[in-house]
């Protein structure tokens, strides 16, 4: 009947209004979840921790380096302060990097300025020596691959290198490399194994400055191997030693040219040499200002990544480089993945010396700067010098 038949029908389109409703509803959800999902994706800051998929299956070390660590006068100054005039405390140096040190499995700092004893007295340019304190105050932040072979090796002579190497012998979980305090230590590769990889780590100097070359030319020649210095033949046999003891070769290079931002020829040759040998990864410092990084056959070349903590006073001096990035071992192959690359700015005045990342620097910060204050836009300067500097599309950029 026509009765019972309209009764149906509404039944139904009561049904098809709820079904289509509840429909409805279900999309509109979906669809505020993608658009939700998408966009906060989008405004995630990113950090230095942002990491490229990868397959964890594969053993794994992650890596960091900086660049030159520099004790001046108003450095070690500033370190007593924090002790409360009673010890050198350098932790606040560098409390704003220490967060990314200490995520990685090996951490690679070049000491810039030797690390004789106090005995030898606490002395900044142009002769150093830095406090002993500092050595523990690396190790906290979080430091345990230190380069020692620079231009001020020689700084107070013979003695005080060899005491030098024996402070970073007594070190703990340290791989020192670059001062010894005899021929047998220097022939000794310096070894660490991490997640079943095995590093060897070499350090070298184009030589010491001319002022205290001249002082102690006669301790050199009688004691070379005290020093690693920039020898070829020394570099060979050093390299086919460690490619015996271990998977991955690191070099730590003190080469270029100072305050020049331009590859010098003896980096280039040196580098191509380093390249030839089959070395993993070479990582230049001394020219106090960030330079590229290239690779040449396998080998990843880090020319400089400028300094890490100091007072120097050129504008880019203050602009530095941190490059972090993982060892993958798959099968019998290791592969570099995951550049990254993250400037920092040295940061100091009369009340303070500290190192932050360029994305958390501010321009309040910068106006406090003593060197960067009378600088306008000086961030946005740093951002594009650095674009600059690392143009290789394989590196990511973090500012």
């Amino acid at each position: 009947s026509k009765g019972k038949a309209g009764k149906y029908m509404k039944k139904i389109n009561k049904k098809k209004i709820f079904f289509v409703s509840i429909t409805f509803l279900i999309t509109l959800c979906l669809l505020f979840y993608f658009i939700f999902s998408y966009y906060s994706t989008l405004i995630q800051p990113r950090t230095i921790h942002k990491k490229n998929k990868k397959n964890t299956s594969y053993p794994t070390v992650s890596f960091v380096a900086v660049g030159d660590n520099i004790i001046h006068e108003n450095v070690y100054q500033y370190a007593l302060k924090q002790g409360n005039n009673t010890t050198y405390n350098f932790k606040p140096c560098y409390q704003n990097i220490k967060k990314y040190i200490s995520d990685h499995d090996l951490a690679y700092i070049n000491q810039d300025t030797l690390i004789a004893g106090d005995s030898y007295g606490i002395k900044g340019y142009p002769n150093f020596n830095s406090p002993e304190a500092l050595i523990e105050d690396l190790k906290d932040t979080g430091f345990n691959m230190v380069s020692g072979a620079t231009n001020h090796s020689m700084d107070l002579g013979k003695d005080a290198l060899i005491s030098s190497a024996q402070l970073w012998k007594k070190q703990s979980n340290i791989l020192f490399s670059g001062l010894y305090d005899s021929q047998e230590d220097c022939q000794t590769i310096r070894v660490i194994e991490k997640n079943g990889i095995r590093f060897s780590f070499l350090s070298y100097t184009f030589g010491v400055n001319e002022a205290t070359k001249r002082q102690y030319r006669n301790q050199l020649q009688i004691y070379p191997y005290i020093l690693g210095q920039l020898d070829k033949e020394q570099i060979k046999e050093d390299v086919e030693k460690a490619k015996e003891q271990s998977d991955v070769i690191i070099v730590a290079c003190h080469w270029g040219k100072e305050d020049v931002s331009q590859i010098s020829d003896l980096q280039k040759e040196y580098a191509q040499y380093f390249a030839d040998l089959g070395v993993d990864v070479v990582i230049g410092n001394h020219p106090h200002l960030i330079q590229p990084i290239e690779k040449i056959n396998h080998t990843l070349v880090i020319y400089s990544l400028g300094n890490f903590l100091s007072t120097m006073k050129d504008v880019y001096n203050q602009l530095e480089g941190m490059v972090c990035f993982d060892f993958v071992k798959k099968e019998d192959e290791i592969s570099i993945e995951n550049i990254q690359y993250v400037p920092l700015v040295n940061h100091y005045n009369d009340n303070v010396v500290t190192i932050y990342s360029l994305k958390e620097y501010t321009s309040t910060l910068a106006s406090q700067h003593s060197i960067l204050k009378d600088q306008a836009n000086i961030i946005k300067e740093f951002k594009n010098y650095v674009k600059q500097m690392i143009s290789n599309d394989d590196i990511d950029i973090e500012m």
